[in-house]
């Protein structure tokens, strides 16, 4: 008698899910580091969602600024982030990740509150320098955090879960913005957004231990860790970590993904909807429904991505999610109406947002936890590249040679990291086991 095996419905698929998240709740979700992270984290993700929802329109309809001069601002803040990345990393690891997350959540708190108050071009642009500056030394605080606390086992699911929590501030910010703009001028969203950043500085400072150290099983076998819920030992001396460069060198196949989703992503908010007008006929108002099918997407899939992650290999995950933004990007120049091209942004957010919370993984299971600060740095520097590089050179391209050429070489720049991933497979510590593992058995 043969059993038919049925294959698992959306509904069983989910309720694995509920129950893995269960099951961390009274595990790893206990740590009171991490419940404070992800609070810290919804309440930053709102506090940019308010001036996010609102920062181009201020500066368009309120101060009468251009859209290119709008468009030069969005770089000083990218300028930021690269800039910044490896520094913040850095005083991360002399300082504590408890002191840099408050201090940067207050410095990006004074930039955001007096930001509609600065008067002159130079002004704005150095208000939105330190933005990135010091946006970036708040996610390379709150990266740590998490990736110190966590075991390997369930990685991808525990970043993942910090994507939706900052996904979660953003849309909540965007209500809040609307309603404070219902009783009070504009200006009064920036004020407001820093007070929710300085609220989120004081949680995080009085919430967070002084001295967070990793727990054990933190790395891919190593011994740095102490158990969840121990006081915090710190090794009896300091070893020399290895220079920027070969730390860069061990986590390419997480930062090359990663800058590719940037230049991506600033290049698609950009230039899409200027292409579906141009060239698609697309009324302008309609547009703005493209940035909901991208959140749609990337709220969709990014816990599931996150456990096919933790279960088959990170870099294996991430190289299936490349594969896919080569082809979607490319369909974009060929899908002949705003319906399609809004199914195919919605596939892009649900396969290529979640590169980051993957690379985020990946990257953690390659180091050292004693690294952790500087290895997410570099990943968010890769980020602030893409973001900055992405607008530059496909604006060039958009301008003299039309928005098709532009999202080819978009998809081009997806297949070169999509070759990388392969060629450089070693580096996939799930490669690695898997080869001792058959080395052993044939021994």
């Amino acid at each position: 008698m043969t059993t038919t095996v049925s294959p698992p419905t959306p509904a069983g698929q989910w309720s694995k899910v509920r129950n893995e998240l269960q099951q961390l709740w009274h595990t790893e979700l206990r740590d009171s580091n991490i419940r404070a992270a992800y609070v810290v984290c919804a309440m930053t993700g709102t506090a940019y969602g308010m001036v996010t929802a609102v920062v181009a329109v201020y500066l368009n309809k309120v101060r009468g600024v251009d859209e290119l001069t709008i468009g030069e601002l969005a770089i000083f803040f990218s300028l930021g982030i690269a800039a910044f990345s490896v520094p913040m990393g850095l005083l991360i690891k002399k300082l504590s990740p408890r002191t840099m997350l408050a201090a940067a959540l207050l410095v990006y708190a004074g930039a955001t509150a007096i930001f509609p108050f600065l008067l002159s071009f130079g002004g704005l642009a150095t208000a939105r320098g330190i933005d990135g500056a010091f946006s970036v030394g708040v996610w390379v605080s709150l990266e740590t955090i998490l990736l110190m606390r966590t075991t390997t086992a369930h990685r991808g699911l525990i970043t993942s879960l910090y994507t939706i929590s900052m996904a979660t501030g953003y849309g909540l910010g965007a209500v809040f913005g609307w309603a404070v703009m219902l009783l009070y001028p504009m200006q009064m969203v920036f004020v407001a957004a820093g007070m929710f950043a300085s609220l989120a500085a004081l949680i995080a400072y009085v919430f967070l231990d002084r001295d967070i150290q990793p727990v054990a099983g933190s790395d891919h076998g190593g011994d740095h860790g102490h158990e969840p819920g121990a006081q915090p030992v710190k090794p009896a001396a300091e070893d020399v970590r290895p220079p920027i460069f070969s730390l860069y060198w061990k986590i390419k196949t997480a930062c090359i993904p990663t800058f590719c989703y940037g230049y991506f992503q600033a290049s698609l908010v950009l230039f899409l909807p200027l292409f579906l007008i141009e060239a698609r006929e697309v009324p302008k108002e309609d547009t703005s429904l493209l940035v909901a099918s991208f959140s749609i997407g990337m709220a969709a899939s990014v816990v599931f991505v996150g456990r096919l992650g933790d279960r088959y290999g990170h870099l294996k995950t991430v190289r299936s999610l490349v594969g896919l933004g080569v082809v979607l990007t490319a369909s974009l120049v060929y899908l002949p109406t705003l319906g399609l091209v809004a199914v195919a942004v919605l596939l892009a957010g649900a396969s290529l947002a979640p590169i980051w919370p993957m690379s985020l993984a990946l990257q953690s299971l390659i180091v050292d936890p004693r690294d952790f600060s500087r290895s997410n740095a570099l990943l968010n520097g890769s980020y602030g590249l893409g973001t900055l590089a992405g607008p530059l050179v496909s604006g060039f391209l958009f301008k003299h040679y039309g928005g098709e050429t532009m999202f080819l070489h978009i998809a081009v720049l997806w297949a070169l990291a999509l070759l990388a991933t392969l060629a450089f497979r070693r580096d996939d510590p799930s490669f690695r086991a898997l080869a001792h593992a058959r080395a052993r058995a044939a021994a």
